[in-house]
């Protein structure tokens, strides 16, 4: 056991496995609590500006919760983030067929994605970090190639969350991974992110058909309520006269991020008024999927027996386009054997939003 980085039991499983706890801090007080089933993310505590310590991302207290829950809160999401329309894509001369689970599409993974599997953990001491793996099956969930995935969770004195991304496979496949932690600022407990104001890096989105998938139109956000381009109050439009937002029943929507194949660039920041804490997202992928939390709806209990309701939290995911394997103009989210996918995604924290960017 590490003396920085503790670890300790957070529960077992129906099968009898044993899940772990690993807990990070660094010198400013931000402490993050992750656990190998599912290599999710359980706890990011930031001390805000007035001296008072905020959990912000919902979770549950021990394995049990997620593992009966459908939310992915906190989950690393593979094979493929977003959807892939009608569970079925073409890889060289044959098509795939994946499991059903959304809109008659397939959504993060499949029955049983990475959210659902148990990781295998190390703590990496001289980097405050934790590194989670996992070897995921030719076939698995549809998937083509034996595919060996590493996930590294590292907290840096700068207060980032830095989580990195590697895998390889022994055959051509598609990969997407991204990170679902739901965000608020204000703390778990709090009943709302309708107040909290957001910036996205991004002049485009994929516009969604019926089914809540990428219909493979790019448009322009100017003009519209997916207009990020300035800090914007995400509750001021997400009730607006607008398609797009009826179909998603609010923002469910990828952005096309600016400027994304320079390399790791800001693409987000998130504030919030009433605890002054501030959050910037950076990552190296293509889009940005920005969920508000639409059909949470308080039927599960989470952390402190609290019940998360409509729009309580939204989701931050730097991915691959949804649905890019069946839109040739997107970008491409082939794999092919014995390349390296490697990603990284940022979470940094501000316990002072007026410090974004300084």
């Amino acid at each position: 056991m590490s003396d920085k980085i503790k670890t300790g039991s957070f529960g077992v499983l129906r099968d009898g496995r044993k899940a772990t706890l690993f807990t990070l801090q660094n010198d400013n007080g931000v402490t993050v609590i992750l656990t190998d089933y599912g290599a999710t993310a359980v706890s990011i505590i930031v001390p805000g500006k007035d001296g008072d310590c905020r959990d912000i991302i919902l979770g549950f207290d021990d394995v049990s919760g997620y593992e009966k829950t459908g939310l992915y809160l906190g989950a690393t999401i593979g094979r493929y983030a977003g959807q892939i329309n009608d569970g079925k894509f073409s890889l060289g001369d044959k098509t795939y067929s994946l499991f059903i689970n959304d809109h008659g599409n397939s959504l993060h993974g499949g029955e049983v994605g990475f959210n659902k599997r148990l990781f295998t953990g190390q703590v990496l001491e001289s980097e405050n970090a934790v590194l989670l793996t996992y070897l995921s099956p030719d076939g698995e969930e549809g998937y083509p190639g034996n595919l060996n995935v590493r996930v590294t969770y590292s907290l840096t004195p700068d207060n980032e969350l830095v989580i990195r991304h590697v895998a390889e496979s022994d055959a051509d496949t598609v990969l997407n991974m991204t990170h679902h932690s739901y965000f608020n600022l204000d703390g778990h407990t709090s009943d709302s992110i309708l107040d909290h104001s957001l910036r996205i890096n991004s002049q485009k989105y994929t516009e969604v058909a019926k089914d809540c998938s990428p219909n493979g139109v790019i448009s322009d956000v100017a003009g519209t309520p997916l207009d990020f381009r300035s800090f914007y109050t995400i509750g001021d439009r997400i009730g607006a006269d607008f398609e797009q937002l009826r179909i998603c029943e609010g923002y469910d929507h990828n952005w096309v991020i600016d400027g994304w194949d320079e390399g790791l660039v800001s693409i987000c920041e998130l504030t919030s008024k009433s605890s002054g804490i501030g959050m910037q997202v950076l990552s190296d992928l293509p889009g940005l999927q920005v969920y508000s939390g639409n059909y949470l709806s308080g039927s599960e209990v989470g952390k402190e027996g609290v019940r998360y309701g409509h729009r309580s939290a939204l989701c931050l995911e730097p991915q691959y386009y949804p649905n890019s394997l069946n839109h040739a103009a997107f970008p491409s989210p082939v794999l092919l054997k014995g390349a390296l996918y490697d990603h990284t995604i940022i979470y940094k924290v501000f316990p002072d939003a007026d410090d974004i960017g300084r």
